[in-house]
């Protein structure tokens, strides 16, 4: 009987470890990538009621740079991190991409189309003043 407990045991956290470890992969591996349709580097301007100027945004796989800004994709949704952002799941009913900063929770919403025969990014966001914002990004 002594000779069955240890190996219980020993079953018992390996188990423990294997679904541990599994756990942890299963985590890290759920980063999805950004859509290949929307990489790539965009250019267009920004205005709002406010400001106005020369915007640029680049789409890799796990980052987005806005105007030289690094934002890295999280994987946790509650991250703290002051660069780092969410993308939603699917696209919404319209096939726009949510990204969400994970500190301000700042949304933004990207769809690739094409516009006067150019393709183009649709950047849908807000200004400081909580109203809509719609900019044609072109490569």
């Amino acid at each position: 009987m002594t000779l069955l407990k240890p190996g219980i045991i020993t079953t018992a956290v390996f188990s423990f470890a294997l679904f541990s470890g599994s756990t942890v992969l299963a985590k890290d591996t759920a980063l999805k990538p950004i859509p290949s349709t929307l990489r790539g580097t965009w250019k267009g301007s920004y205005t709002t009621t406010d400001a106005g100027y020369s915007f640029t945004l680049t789409v890799s796989k796990y980052r987005l740079t806005q105007n030289g800004i690094n934002f890295n994709m999280q994987s946790d949704r509650n991250s703290k991190s002051s660069t780092g952002f969410i993308m939603s799941n699917k696209p919404n009913k319209k096939g726009y991409w949510k990204f969400t900063l994970t500190v301000s929770h700042d949304k933004m919403y990207l769809k690739r189309t094409k516009k006067n025969g150019k393709t183009a990014l649709i950047r849908y966001s807000y200004d400081t003043h909580q109203k809509p914002v719609v900019q044609y990004l072109y490569k």
